[in-house]
This record gives structure tokens, C-alpha cells and sequence, in this order.
């Protein structure tokens, strides 16, 4: 591996651990310079290196604030997690501008124990090959990656992560007064919300049991839909849906009027899902709304390979449960364009001709999609486990200084799954 001593990366908010300062931490090491920026309090705890500056002003005037920290230090890369928080949006217009490079990251497209390391932008704004041609013409070397699980999470790790984010918030807030907080709800709703769950997860499994027992013995055909939560940027700014029921509104709505007679359509909450009653009620109001009450059913939990395989398809919002489907062989459909939805996997054309349309991805392609995306854009590792961590960070460093596959991929004129996005109604403010 070869230094890099021309490379200057401003790293901005990260995910809720160290990632980020084990990030700069390797990328010192391989002879890059870097700079960090404080939005507020738990990113401070979470910094180990010397090198930072904070951002206590309004808002409004970060792009300002942004522009003089990259001409004045030399900055060629902007390292940032979560393309859609508010200041991210923003660097992203002003990277733009001032041609630096974006590189974003994100949890893995697959799952569990990935980090997404991108140059330019997630989902529908990525520019991993769309087309299959380029996908299958794309040189990349068979990984020796096992699928074998290298670094198992810990939701106590998680829950220490979350808790420590809003506790050092609060110990810096009069220091960092004008913090604009990615997270919608109050985490006194989310932390209740979870408890809640934990405390009825035995129920809900149980109910879930019984669900699909019922299910199998009555055979009747459904397709699946795999739900995402309300507050994720991928239904916040990456669809046109003002909310995960509305989604669900013109999913039961399209159900009811194209889908064969005497098929079902099966919901399957995400697993970090608390909103139960929520979820419930808005099934249960669009299945009335639609006259379908009786060919619905939610499920609190099930894997999505046991839903998926005995299932006529799966349907999708953009959800990387659509990579697993497709893992599995299933008939899938993403109603909104990811990095997965390209032709020989999912359904193309309008999602709504998937309930008569439905056609298993080509084995084929999804092996080559597998190893184009380890060796483009995914790295091994995890924010949930030390040794994981660890990984994700070097290898992050390595992808974002040394990686032939993204040199300067935002030169393209834009991102191949831009138009079609746009053209579904989602709007990306400041990328344009």
C-alpha cells in the first residue's frame, strides 16, 4: 500500500462510535493529512487525534464556514457519514463547487459486518454501474471474503453508542448552541420505544410464529413487503413519501387493484422497529380504504429468508433486504432506484407491473454484483464490535486513499440512478 502525501481529508460527522478517529488515524499512517469538524458534543468525545475544529454558528452559515476551512487548508476529500444530515447536504454543494471529493459512508449495502465507503453519494446517488453491461464488463478480482460472519455485533454496543450520543450532546450544549440533530424524534420517545419492544419481544415473536404457521398451512400465495422505519433517511430524503404509511397507503392501494385475485400481501416490520400500534393501524385503515381487509397481514419478525423464499416476490421501497432477497433467488422489486436495481436483478419498469411481472434475478449477475461491490465500494467491518471497528476503519482509510475503482467518479455528468429517482418525485436539495 502507498502513501498518499497530496491527499488532505476533512472528516465531518461520523456514525455514533470511533470510526471516524480510528479512520484518521490510518489515514495519517498512509501519509495523508487530516482535519476533523465538531457539530456538537459527542463528537468531541469520540475524537482521539489533535487535529479539529468546531462549528458553533448558525446554520446558515456553514457553507461559508466550510468554503475557508477547504481553501485554507488544502482540503482534496471530504469524508462524511449519512449523505442526507443537513450539514452534509450542504458540504456536498460546496464540494461541488470547489471540486473536492465526496466520499460517503454508511452501514453496508450487505450485511451484517460491512461498512459502505462511496465517492460522490448513496442509493440514488451513487455511481456504481446501473447498466448490466458495464456491471459485467467492470474488472474486479474474486474476493476471498468469507461469508461466514467475521465480527458479531452487540446491541449492548449499540444502546452504549446511543446513549453516549445524547449524553455528551447535553454536556456540550451551551457550547455547541445552534446544533441542527439528524434524528427527528426525542430520544426519550425512541429509548421508551425500545424498551417497550424488549420488553414485548417474546409476545411479538410468538404472534409472528403463529402468523406464519397459519400461513404455510393455508398456502395461499403473497407477496412480501419489506417495511423500513419511519425516521431513516432512505424514506426521509431518498423517496417521495412523506412518511413509511403513506408508503404503505399506495403499496395496499396498488395491491388491491392489480394484483392476481386470492393473493396476499405479507408486511414484515424492520427488526428495530417499536411503533407496532402505528404500523397496525395504518395497515389496517389503507387495507379498509382499499377493500382488501382480509389480504393483509403484518409480521413482528420471521427472517426475510423464510418470508422471502416461499413468497412470489419481494417489494421494496430501497431497502437492502432487497440484496438478501436476491441472494436467496426471489422475484424483486424496489420501488425507488438503488444501488442494487439493475436489469437481470430486479424488476424494471414501472413497480406496479411487478404483481403480474414477477422474474427471479439471474444468478449470473448477482455473484458479479456481489464482487463489484466488495471491491468497489464495501469494506469489512463493523461499528458494534472493537476488532470490527478496527477493520472497517483501515480498510476505510485504504478505500478512500489507494481504491483504482473511485478516481473521481462525480466527473461523470451525474449519477446513473439520478433521472430515474427524480422522475419518481424525490428531490436532493444542495446536490445539484
Amino acid at each position: 500500500m502507498t502513501s498518499d502525501k497530496t491527499r488532505s481529508v476533512l472528516l465531518l460527522q461520523g456514525p455514533l462510535s470511533k470510526y471516524y478517529a480510528r479512520t484518521a488515524h490510518h489515514l495519517v499512517a498512509l501519509g495523508a493529512k487530516t482535519l476533523k469538524v465538531h457539530f456538537c458534543g459527542s463528537d468531541v468525545s469520540d475524537w482521539e487525534q489533535s487535529d479539529a475544529v468546531r462549528f458553533t454558528q448558525k446554520p446558515d452559515t456553514w457553507a461559508l464556514f466550510l468554503e475557508a476551512l477547504i481553501v485554507s487548508n488544502g482540503i482534496t476529500d471530504i469524508l462524511l457519514h449519512g449523505d442526507r444530515r443537513f450539514y452534509h447536504q450542504v458540504a456536498i454543494g460546496v464540494a461541488k463547487r470547489l471540486d473536492v471529493n465526496i466520499i460517503a459512508t454508511e452501514l453496508g449495502y450487505l450485511r451484517p459486518d460491512w461498512m459502505t465507503v462511496e465517492f460522490g453519494g448513496c442509493s440514488a446517488l451513487s455511481y456504481f454501474p446501473q447498466n448490466k453491461d458495464e456491471l459485467m464488463a467492470l474488472q474486479t478480482p474474486v474476493t476471498a471474503d468469507t461469508a461466514e460472519l467475521l465480527y458479531p455485533g452487540s446491541y449492548k454496543q449499540i444502546v452504549l453508542q446511543e446513549l453516549g450520543f445524547t449524553f455528551y450532546n447535553a454536556l456540550y450544549a451551551r457550547k455547541f448552541p445552534y446544533y441542527l440533530n439528524h434524528r427527528t424524534e426525542p430520544r426519550t420517545q425512541v429509548y421508551g420505544g425500545w424498551l417497550k419492544a424488549r420488553a414485548q419481544s417474546k409476545r411479538q415473536k410468538k404472534a409472528a410464529d403463529a402468523a406464519w404457521k397459519r400461513l404455510k398451512q393455508d398456502g395461499t400465495p403473497y407477496y412480501l413487503f419489506a417495511l423500513q422505519l419511519n425516521g431513516d433517511f432512505q424514506i426521509r430524503d431518498h423517496s417521495p413519501f412523506a412518511s413509511i404509511y403513506e408508503a404503505i397507503d399506495k403499496v395496499i392501494e396498488s395491491f388491491s387493484k392489480i394484483a392476481p385475485v386470492g393473493t396476499l400481501l405479507v408486511f414484515k416490520s424492520h427488526p428495530l422497529e417499536y411503533r407496532f400500534k402505528e404500523l397496525s393501524r395504518a395497515i389496517a385503515k389503507a387495507s379498509d380504504k382499499h377493500g382488501v381487509m382480509q389480504r393483509t397481514q403484518l409480521i413482528h419478525g420471521r427472517s426475510i429468508k423464510e418470508l422471502a423464499e416461499a413468497s412470489l416476490g419481494l417489494l421494496t421501497i430501497n431497502s437492502s433486504a432487497g440484496i438478501e432477497a436476491l441472494e436467496y433467488g426471489i422475484p424483486t422489486c424496489c420501488i425507488l432506484p438503488t444501488i442494487y436495481d439493475i436489469d437481470g436483478l430486479t424488476h424494471q419498469g414501472d413497480w406496479e407491473d411487478f404483481w403480474c411481472s414477477t422474474t427471479p434475478p439471474d444468478p449470473t449477475v448477482f455473484l458479479k454484483f456481489i464482487e463489484a461491490l466488495k471491491t468497489v465500494n464495501q469494506v469489512r467491518g463493523t461499528l458494534y464490535n472493537a476488532q470490527g471497528l478496527e477493520a472497517a476503519a483501515k480498510g476505510t482509510a485504504e478505500k478512500v486513499l489507494c481504491s483504482p475503482y473511485m478516481e473521481r467518479p462525480v466527473q461523470s455528468a451525474e449519477p446513473p440512478r439520478l433521472k430515474k429517482a427524480q422522475t419518481m418525485g424525490v428531490t436532493y436539495e444542495y446536490f445539484m
